[in-house]
């Protein structure tokens, strides 16, 4: 089972069964299916809905909710809460344990000497009338992803890590998101039970403010939360990359968490909290990805971010690897961090003033980083190669990709893997784009044309000519004013997106992620047609969830043959307690001969 999140409601997930997924045992059946971000009864409360509906062979389920975070957090005991305090070392959220430089923190905010008591706060007390007052002692969540982490899945090719995944087999899923009172929560995905918590120390001052009443809200500490197996310095691991956004009262963070064993004594481990500083201005701007090369025999690990542009020194902005394998010296990291700049400008326009947003990274089939792609402000795509990780060689020139009308959104690129090669899908305001990352020439995209349809449009290649294959496509939204909130893969080979236009209405795509059209459903006589995408939905109750389950199996696989397996991807929509069925398609995949890899086709 593989979950995908998404902005700000309900998480999009996709059932991976048989294919690459690890097992969950006795769990599978237990394991919500999607998780929805709700309000408090305050702006600075909020709710985390697990819930569950049946999707085989009907069009209309019953919603029910297995857990909700803030009821289950009520019932604790708030000293048996297992809280950790970042910084240079992890220390227990307990006024005897952290520093005295912490401690200064949490009495600063007037009236001024309140310390233990916010604190106590923070760990959940209510009791204090003098305090911020809430509901209950989660906070609110808005802005934020979820994060499902489960336990190791197969990875081909990657020494040790076969061991570490029988070892990590049983270990519980865990459901991951930061929150406005600077917690960073883990949660058992199937009771809802908090594993930990974590609060970064660069966000510890806006958390004691938080307990003031009237003042202002602080950013979620991780709003895009990352997760990877990587084996820095030789020893396997599950790490949880997060970054805090800079605001005008908070600067920039990033951290890497160990979440292996969620379960165990010490359910989270600090590799690092790294504030942003004038030798290092970090954004926070997330998710933080990982990547690993190989120097000198050894793999290495970083973490790749985005770093803002420092006018006093001349420096663009760029990205920076920080070291998951080297020791931190007084809050950064020891020895050289590698850096690539954007160029003085690409696709026609100079880069003075640009900002990137948000990175994406490419690896070949061994896991060794071979491309980072950044969208900026100003709706370019930017390449940044790593071959030379590890290399005597130097590294190439950072390269503008395509360049769309509108301004880049936050969303990361997703990077996908047809048969021609990667291919780069980023949202920009009102366009959304394909592009294929080649050494060969390169054509315009086709363009996408949308032709309306009901209460929805169907997508078409406006220039069958042209080879989407080798130029890649592009695809300008129907309405006016529309504007991409959220974009996912959701399974290995299309794409789920959804839109809000001027006057508050949202609607959810499905298409196909090579060609930019609409999904194939077979007519009632039989016939495949492309279908209606682009509905509107209800976003009080979350965003569309993606499904994709196994409808036939096409056997064992025989020698020196192949078969293929079956499965439909269906786009659901919850409204109140009833979840509908809106859109769906099937595609198969090819088993045999391959060996691990995969050959997909998009259709019946």
């Amino acid at each position: 089972m593989r979950h995908r999140t998404c902005f700000g409601g309900i998480v999009i997930l996709a059932l991976w069964l048989g294919v690459t997924a690890p097992s969950y045992g006795s769990m599978a059946g237990q394991l919500p299916l999607s998780y929805r971000i709700s309000a408090g009864s305050f702006p600075w409360t909020g709710r985390l809905h697990a819930i569950a509906f049946r999707t085989a062979r009907i069009h209309t389920s019953t919603v029910l909710t297995k857990w909700e975070a803030g009821t289950e957090l009520d019932l604790r005991d708030s000293a048996s809460r297992r809280l950790y305090l970042g910084g240079d070392r992890l220390v227990p959220l307990h006024w005897r344990s952290i520093d005295a430089d912490a401690q200064a923190v949490l009495h600063t905010p007037e009236p001024s000497g309140n310390g233990t008591r916010r604190l106590a706060w923070l760990r959940g007390d209510r009791t204090d009338a003098t305090l911020r007052p809430r509901d209950t002692r989660l906070a609110s969540g808005a802005g934020a992803r979820v994060r499902v982490v489960a336990a190791p899945a197969w990875l081909p090719m990657q020494p040790g890590h076969a061991q570490f995944r029988l070892r990590h087999a049983s270990r519980p899923v865990t459901v991951w998101i930061g929150t406005r009172d600077g917690i960073v929560h883990g949660f058992d995905a199937v009771t809802g039970k908090e594993l930990a918590g974590f609060l970064p120390r660069a966000a510890l001052a806006g958390s004691a403010a938080l307990t003031v009443p009237g003042s202002a809200m602080p950013v979620a500490p991780c709003p895009r939360p990352d997760s990877i197996d990587a084996d820095p310095s030789g020893v396997w691991r599950t790490l949880l990359l997060c970054g805090i956004p800079s605001t005008d009262r908070q600067p920039a963070a990033v951290f890497a968490l160990d979440v292996s064993s969620p379960e165990s004594e010490a359910p989270i481990r600090l590799l690092w909290e790294i504030p942003a500083s004038e030798t290092l201005p970090l954004t926070g701007q997330g998710p933080i990805r990982a990547l690993m090369w190989i120097e000198h025999g050894a793999r290495r690990w970083a973490a790749l971010t985005i770093v803002t542009a420092a006018p006093e020194t001349g420096s663009p902005a760029g990205i920076a690897l920080l070291p998951l394998d080297r020791p931190i010296v007084n809050g950064l990291p020891s020895g050289t961090v590698p850096r690539l700049y954007l160029p003085s400008a690409g696709c026609g326009a100079d880069t003075t003033g640009t900002r990137l947003l948000a990175a994406s990274v490419l690896a070949n089939a061994s896991g060794h980083a071979r491309a980072a792609y950044v969208v900026d402000d100003t709706g370019r795509l930017w390449r940044f190669g790593l071959d030379h990780l590890g290399a005597t060689q130097q590294a190439e020139p950072a390269r503008c990709l395509h360049r769309q009308r509108g301004s880049a959104t936050a969303e990361a690129p997703i990077v996908m893997h047809p048969s021609s090669g990667p291919l780069v899908i980023y949202a920009g305001g009102g366009e959304l784009s394909a592009i294929p990352d080649g050494r060969g020439p390169r054509g315009n995209p086709s363009r996408i044309d949308a032709s309306v349809s009901g209460d929805g449009v169907i997508f078409r290649t406006g220039q069958p000519q042209l080879d989407t294959g080798a130029n890649g496509w592009t695809l300008a939204l129907p309405h006016p004013g529309e504007s991409i909130t959220t974009l996912d893969d959701v399974g290995p080979a299309h794409l789920s997106f959804t839109t809000l236009t001027p006057d508050g209405r949202t609607r959810s795509y499905l298409i196909e992620a090579a060609s930019g059209e609409s999904v194939m459903q077979t007519a009632p006589d039989g016939t495949l047609v492309r279908a209606v995408t682009g509905v509107p939905f209800d976003d009080r109750f979350g965003t569309p969830i993606a499904v994709a389950s196994p409808t036939s199996n096409g056997g064992p696989v025989v020698p020196g043959s192949s078969t293929f397996d079956t499965f439909e991807l269906g786009i659901w929509q919850v409204d109140g307690s009833t979840a509908h069925l809106a859109q769906n398609t099937h595609y198969r995949r090819r088993r045999g001969r391959l060996g691990w890899r995969e050959l997909i086709r998009t259709e019946p």
